[in-house]
């Protein structure tokens, strides 16, 4: 596999890039940022494609409220089976 520099096809692949350049600059602003992420997502390497998601505070906070959740229903469950047994 060669690089876009070293291709044949530089010349082509080019042409399709100012293509789609055009077609960005007539777009809504967030629409062309959108695809602008995902292309850079694209480039990232693997590792930081299964990080990446985890950077945002709702991705923990629904996990650690769900483990926090069972870890207390459990102390409560426990707490009130002693208070029972009395």
């Amino acid at each position: 596999m060669a690089f876009l520099e070293d291709s044949s096809k530089k010349e082509e692949i080019r042409e399709r890039y100012e293509q789609l350049w055009e077609e960005l600059l007539v777009r809504d602003e967030e629409e062309a940022e959108k695809v602008l992420e995902k292309l850079e997502y694209r480039f990232l390497p693997t590792s930081q494609k299964i990080i990446r998601p985890f950077k945002t505070h709702l991705t923990w906070i629904i996990p650690l409220g769900v483990i926090i959740f069972f870890v207390l229903a459990y102390v409560i469950f426990i707490y009130i089976a002693l208070w029972v047994e009395d």
